[in-house]
């Protein structure tokens, strides 16, 4: 097992990536660590007739790696630019294009996985509310899905505004992912899971629009009512689970 640290930001001395690098700290022997500050690679993007030294170093880590744990402070709502360079140059390198201009996941990384770490100065009530570090995550996961790596986990500093160093409940929960990427098994497929947890849903959404309708007797009275409210009912239900399952998912303290 080995996980590389991937920091891509301003500082590889900063909040952000101090957590990653407690994370790091964390993980157990016989597993290996390594960080990377993506500011002392040349990033340049792939041309045909043009050497490419860091790219080449850079792949060969990732392709070394069992778990990528990135870095990236908020910053202006999204990802850093030394982040999203690195996903920019790597684009063809972990993707294919279809024929209808589809990217696809080209199996060179695939099925490994991936930590999240992000950092913004907002406040932990204002980024619960707003979600400022949300587009950061997002970005991340969407390059990750187009490579065909599995997500892990995420952790999120909110409130650094002149913080020097991260809170001790962050540092320890760093430790605890530390520790579990030590014996971390493989999970490609959650296809199970995913069943599961949609048969979940759907009980719950029915057993609450049961409930909603025994509120109201009216709603009840004849086949064809009891059958449109349930519906209706349902679908709000159903709506406001997926905004919250699409919108809300990240981790926002």
């Amino acid at each position: 097992m080995q996980v590389l640290g991937i920091y891509g930001g301003q500082d590889a001395n900063g909040l952000t990536a101090t957590v990653v690098k407690e994370i790091l700290s964390a993980v157990e022997a016989p597993a290996t660590t390594e960080f990377i500050d993506l500011n002392t690679f040349d990033l340049q993007p792939e041309s045909p007739h043009r050497p490419n030294p860091d790219l080449d170093q850079l792949a060969a880590k990732l392709q070394a790696a069992d778990v990528w744990v990135f870095g990236a402070p908020t910053y202006y709502s999204t990802i850093p630019g030394q982040l999203k360079q690195f996903f920019d140059v790597m684009r063809h390198r972990w993707t294919r294009m279809t024929k209808a201009g589809d990217s696809l996941p080209n199996g060179v990384f695939q099925n490994k996985h991936y930590v999240s770490v992000t950092s913004c100065f907002a406040p932990t009530g204002d980024n619960l509310f707003t979600g400022q570090t949300d587009l950061t995550l997002r970005a991340i996961d969407g390059a990750m899905t187009l490579a065909g790596v599995h997500k892990i986990t995420e952790l999120v500093c909110p409130n650094t505004w002149r913080q020097r160093t991260p809170t001790a409940k962050k540092l320890a929960r760093a430790q605890v992912i530390g520790r579990q990427l030590s014996h971390y098994q493989r999970k490609d497929d959650e296809t199970l899971k995913r069943y599961v947890l949609l048969f979940c849903m759907i009980a719950v959404m029915a057993l609450a629009t049961m409930g909603i309708q025994q509120l109201w007797p009216a709603l009840t009275n004849g086949f064809w009512l009891r059958y449109v409210s349930f519906v209706v009912i349902f679908f709000v239900l159903l709506a406001i689970i997926l905004h919250v399952m699409t919108f809300m998912r990240h981790k926002r303290a």
